[in-house]
């Protein structure tokens, strides 16, 4: 009875209820209190590894071929230790320091790619693993987290991992054309003449001038933009602004870096296509994707440098359209009594035009080009003085030189190599006859058929002759700082590359001779013929190459030229 009465006495007693409550919370509260301040401590730590991951990655980007040295190196100097994995999968072990102590090593692992800046992509998809060319690094870090309360529930504390990555931005000017060999003024004359529209009196060293006159792209476009009244633009504006020769010729005529001597040609030049109207922007000469968006007025930190005969010869090309050339060249070349020439360019590629500044990867390339050359040759007295048809048909497929690689050696921003990956354009050179109306039709093969080479009524030979000059594999030619500084042009040339086009013709050459009322033997007839073309073998060559010169296109070669290069500070891209 008693019992009862005290155990309901206890149950209706209300003093102590807090201090009784407490006592029963009180591990609750301490262990939540102590959970949240793990867990705060956890934020805080993984804030602190994102940091890390984000200036280690600005490390490795810093040096992109010694990667993995170069993080270790930083991780060392920072008392932060990590075991790092470079993109070979090498593993380099922490170095001890005082501050670390005993404390397990973090794992960081290093992947090498390409970071492209498109709002249009997800970020996470801008980088792409490739192991060259690369320009980006992305290093992943790894650790377990110091926790107070945490490792009281659980033997395993949690694992924090957090990723940097990092681009150091590198562009080279670059470009693919013709160099400078023998000169006949009057084929370039009746060519570019014939491009433009009207005709032209240049001499050889008016010609000479303007190869030799470099044009500073970056100063070139301001001072263009000030002769257009553009203010407040981008050089993508100017690129995109339309001009004409005249205007074009004039600015170029109007730079300050101009010799007297190229001005006077431009001037030539500029008077002789004075009347012309047709339009065409500079976008389609140059490229200049890493700094079009730049303002004109902020001037900027890049270097580009374009030949002005090339400038003046890639406006005439495109001034033409796809208008085919038919012309006669009065040669000027000793034997050779008269050539007819029918030239036909294809649409310039818009987006890979032959002058360039861009990153690795980019590309440069020249237009398609068909040319069918007819020389008439004064025969040999062996030959009975009879006069000779020589029908030439050239094609050069598009050459391609593309970016390959820019290696950044730290000093300055210009101490850098470059490696240009080249393929020369498929050429066909031939001695034969092609049908005009197929030459200006890219759709269309041209067939080459045997031709008559000479028609009289005692004697009739005709002949064919096939050269292919084909390289599929890409050449690389690689350029250093001084070759750079220098302007040095290199050739990549296939491997069927023939130093003479006219002699790799005749030994090649496939003859039938039909004769009447003569005692002259076909392998007579046919070693007199060969010899007689032998003679005119470097008159040949000087013509082919001087009409191929005014479209900036090679046989069997690709010529290449890096004006300049830039490594900029690594920077973090996500």
């Amino acid at each position: 009875m008693r019992r009862s009465f005290l155990f309901r006495r206890l149950a209706a007693e209300r003093r102590g209820n807090v201090a009784t409550l407490a006592a029963i919370s009180m591990p609750l509260v301490l262990m939540s209190t102590a959970l949240g301040v793990d867990y705060g401590y956890l934020t805080v730590q993984q804030r602190e590894l994102q940091m890390e991951a984000d200036l280690a990655a600005i490390a490795a980007a810093a040096d992109l071929n010694r990667s993995g040295q170069t993080l270790a190196a930083h991780f060392a100097a920072s008392n932060l230790k990590f075991d790092v994995t470079d993109a070979d999968g090498i593993v380099i072990p922490a170095g001890l320091s005082a501050s670390a102590g005993r404390e397990p090593a973090g794992k960081a692992s290093i992947e090498k790619g390409i970071y492209t800046a498109n709002p249009a992509l997800r970020p996470e998809d801008r980088f792409a693993a490739a192991t060259s060319p690369a320009d980006a690094v992305q290093v992943r870090l790894e650790r377990d987290a110091t926790m107070f309360i945490a490792p009281i529930f659980a033997h395993q504390p949690p694992r924090l991992s957090a990723t940097g990555t990092a681009a150091r931005p590198k562009f080279a000017a670059f470009s693919i054309g013709s160099r400078l060999a023998s000169l006949n003024d009057g084929v370039l004359n009746a060519l570019l003449g014939q491009l433009l529209g009207t005709k032209i009196a240049l001499n050889v060293m008016d010609y000479r001038s303007l190869i030799d006159a470099d044009i500073d792209v970056r100063p070139f476009l301001s001072s263009l933009a000030t002769r257009l009244n553009l203010t407040a633009v981008s050089y993508e504006d100017v690129l995109e602004t339309e001009l004409t020769i005249p205007q074009l010729l004039s600015s170029i005529r109007a730079f300050h870096g101009i010799s007297n001597a190229a001005k006077s040609a431009l001037r030539v030049l500029e008077q002789a296509t004075a009347k012309a109207g047709a339009k065409l922007p500079l976008s389609r000469i140059l490229n200049l994707d890493p700094k079009k968006s730049l303002r004109i007025d902020t001037g900027g930190d890049w270097g580009m440098r374009v030949n002005a005969l090339q400038v003046v010869t890639a406006a005439a090309s495109l001034a033409n359209g796809e208008n085919q050339v038919a012309l006669g060249v009065n040669a000027g070349l000793p034997g050779l009594a008269g050539v007819s020439v029918r030239l036909a360019i294809g649409e310039p590629p818009v987006e890979t035009p032959s002058h360039r500044l861009g990153a690795p990867g980019s590309a440069v390339r020249t237009a398609q080009t068909r040319l069918a050359v007819d020389i008439s040759i004064d025969g040999l007295a062996l030959l009975l003085g009879l006069r000779i048809h020589l029908p030439i048909y050239i094609e050069v497929a598009a050459s391609e030189a593309k970016l390959a690689d820019i290696r950044c050696y730290g000093g300055s921003p210009s101490n850098a190599s470059v490696s240009i990956d080249t393929v020369p354009g498929v050429a066909e050179i031939a001695i034969g006859k092609v049908d005009p109306k197929v030459l200006s039709n890219f759709s269309s093969e041209a067939r080459v058929q045997r031709a008559t080479l000479i028609d009289s009524l005692l004697l009739k030979v005709s002949g064919m002759a096939h050269v292919e000059a084909k390289e599929l594999t890409p050449i690389r030619l690689p350029f250093s700082p001084t070759e750079i500084a220098d302007g040095r042009m290199k050739s990549a040339s296939t491997s069927t590359v023939v130093t003479s086009l006219t002699q790799s013709l005749l030994r090649n050459l496939d003859l039938r001779v039909d004769l009447l009322f003569l005692s002259l033997g076909t392998k007579e007839l046919t070693s007199a013929l060969a010899d007689l073309l032998g003679l005119l073998t470097p008159q040949i060559d000087q013509l082919l190459y001087n009409l191929l010169l005014v479209v900036g296109v090679r046989i069997g070669e690709a010529d290449i030229r890096v004006t300049s290069v830039q490594c900029q500070r690594p920077v973090l891209v996500q």
